[in-house]
C-alpha cells in the first residue's frame, strides 16, 4: 500500500474514532436527561392509577394531562432506550434487560389499570392503557433493531467478534498466494490461506491426506517443520539480512512458547490460524441453517405460540381479577389492547428474533470458543 493510501486510511479511521467518541458523549447527554423525565413522567401515570381518579366523570383537564404525559413518557423513553443501546453497544445483554422494561409498560399497564379503574368507559384510564402500551412498544422495537444488527453481525463476520480469534489469525500469515479465495468447512487444511505453501510438502498431514487437526500434526505446531519455516524465513521472503531476522525472532515469539523437543507440539489446535479458519467456516455454514430453522419453526409453530400468548393474557386478566378491590369491570376489556393480531405478529416476530439471535451466540460460543 503506498504512503498515501495509507496516511488517508488513518486519517479515515481517525476521524470516524472521533465521530463515534462525540456520538457516544452526546447519548450520554441525552440519558442523563432523558431518563429522569421518563421516571416522572411513569410516576404521574401511576398516581393517576393509584389516586382513584380512574372513573368515567373525570375532569377533562386531567385526561389532557395523562395525555400529555404519556406522551412525554413514550418520547423520553424512546430517546433513553436508543441512547442505552448506543452506550452499551458492546454487550447485548443490556439490550434485552431493555427489552424487559419495555415488556413491563407493555404487559404491566393494563395489570395496573385493571386493578384500579372504577370504570369501563374512563378516558383517564384508556389515556393511559394507550400510552403504556405505546412505550412499551417503542422500548421493545428499539430492542428488536439491535438484536437484529447482532444476527446480521454474527452471520455477515463468521465469529471474527470473538475475543482473540482475530489475534490468533494474524499470527500465521499465509506466504503465498490461496489456492481458493473462500474456505468451506470440508476445505482441506492445505488450501486454506493460512497454510505455509514453502513447507507444505513435508507437512504429514498433507502427505497423508488427512486435515491436520484430525491428523494431529501440521506445519504451524510441529517443531521440526515451524524451525524450517523460521530458517526460511517464510515463503517468499526478501530483503536484506536484518530484515530476515527479525522476521524470524517474530516467527519464534509467536510460534514457540517454550523450547519443544521433536515429539511435543509448539501450539494447541485452539490457537491455530488455519484451525481457527476451518472454525470459522463451519460457523459461516451452519447460520444460514439456523436461520432458515428458526423461520420454519416460527411458521410450524404459529398457531401454538400465538394461542400460548392468547392464553397468557387471558391468565393475567384473570389474576387482575383476582386481585382487584372492585368487581364491577371486568379486566379483559383492559388486556385486549395487548391481544389484537397486530400486536401478536409483532410478538411473534420478536420472539423470534430473540431466539435466533441467542442460538447463534450458542452456536459462535461452541464452535469459536470451546472449539466443538
Amino acid at each position: 500500500m503506498s504512503p498515501a493510501k495509507k496516511l488517508a486510511r488513518r486519517r479515515s479511521t481517525k476521524a470516524a474514532r472521533s465521530l463515534q467518541s462525540l456520538v457516544l458523549k452526546y447519548a450520554s447527554v441525552v440519558v442523563r436527561w432523558s431518563l429522569p423525565v421518563m421516571v416522572v413522567a411513569t410516576a404521574y401515570l401511576l398516581f393517576g392509577i393509584y389516586s382513584g381518579r380512574l372513573t368515567a366523570d373525570v375532569p377533562p383537564r386531567i385526561v389532557s394531562n395523562l395525555q400529555l404525559a404519556g406522551q412525554v413518557l413514550a418520547a423520553s423513553a424512546g430517546l433513553s432506550a436508543i441512547c442505552l443501546v448506543m452506550l452499551t453497544f458492546d454487550e447485548i445483554a443490556w439490550a434485552v434487560l431493555m427489552g424487559l422494561s419495555g415488556l413491563a409498560y407493555l404487559l404491566g399497564t393494563p395489570f395496573l389499570i385493571s386493578n384500579q379503574v372504577r370504570s369501563a368507559t374512563s378516558p383517564a384510564a384508556e389515556a393511559i392503557a394507550t400510552w403504556g402500551t405505546i412505550t412499551g412498544t417503542i422500548i421493545v422495537i428499539v430492542v428488536g433493531i439491535r438484536i437484529v444488527h447482532e444476527i446480521y453481525n454474527q452471520l455477515a463476520f463468521g465469529g471474527l467478534r470473538v475475543k482473540g480469534a482475530a489475534e490468533e489469525e494474524g499470527k500465521l500469515k499465509p506466504a503465498g498466494k490461496a489456492k481458493i479465495a473462500r474456505v468451506g468447512p470440508f476445505t482441506p487444511c492445505w488450501e486454506t490461506p493460512s497454510c505455509h505453501q514453502a513447507i507444505r510438502e513435508m507437512c504429514p498431514a498433507f502427505r497423508a491426506r488427512k486435515t491436520c487437526w484430525r491428523f494431529g500434526r501440521g506445519c504451524n505446531c510441529d517443531p521440526g517443520l515451524v524451525e524450517s519455516l523460521i530458517r526460511t524465513g517464510g515463503v517468499g521472503a526478501s530483503g536484506d539480512s536484518s530484515q530476515r531476522r527479525t522476521q524470524q525472532e517474530y516467527l519464534r515469539s509467536d510460534l514457540q512458547a517454550d523450547v519443544p523437543t521433536q515429539r511435543e507440539r509448539t501450539i494447541p489446535c485452539a490457537k491455530c490460524a488455519i484451525y481457527m479458519e476451518h472454525q470459522r467456516a463451519k460457523f459461516r455454514f451452519i447460520s444460514p441453517i439456523l436461520v432458515i430453522g428458526t423461520i420454519v419453526a416460527l411458521i410450524v409453530f404459529y398457531r401454538p405460540v400465538l394461542a400460548l400468548y392468547s392464553l397468557t393474557i387471558t391468565g393475567m386478566a384473570k389474576l387482575a381479577s383476582i386481585f382487584s378491590y372492585g368487581d364491577q369491570v371486568d379486566p379483559e376489556v383492559w388486556f385486549d389492547y395487548l391481544n389484537t393480531s397486530t400486536v401478536q405478529v409483532f410478538f411473534l416476530l420478536m420472539l423470534g428474533l430473540l431466539v435466533l439471535s441467542w442460538v447463534l451466540k450458542f452456536v459462535e460460543w461452541a464452535i469459536l470458543v470451546k472449539k466443538l
